[in-house]
């Protein structure tokens, strides 16, 4: 995943750095391959940027997670 993006990502939403470590860091213990924790991660990740996202919006993330992993595409859906 391109960093420049993820940094582009959280200075455009205004989301504290902090914030951000936290989620890293409970990330990093959860299972990735289940999709009720992507759905979690794709949640808190929308909370910290305080914007909305819908059922549709959301199952498409999950699938495109599930199918190619996190990757560049996933900041063009957010």
């Amino acid at each position: 995943m391109n960093i420049n993006k993820a940094f582009n990502f959280i200075a455009q939403n205004n989301i504290n750095p902090e914030d951000v470590f936290a989620l890293v860091d409970k990330i990093k213990d959860m299972d990735l391959t289940d999709e009720n924790s992507i759905r979690k991660v794709i949640r808190d990740v929308y909370k910290l940027a305080n914007r909305p996202i819908d059922k549709y919006q959301e199952n498409q993330i999950v699938r495109d997670i599930m199918k190619n992993g996190v990757n560049d595409n996933l900041f063009n859906m957010l």
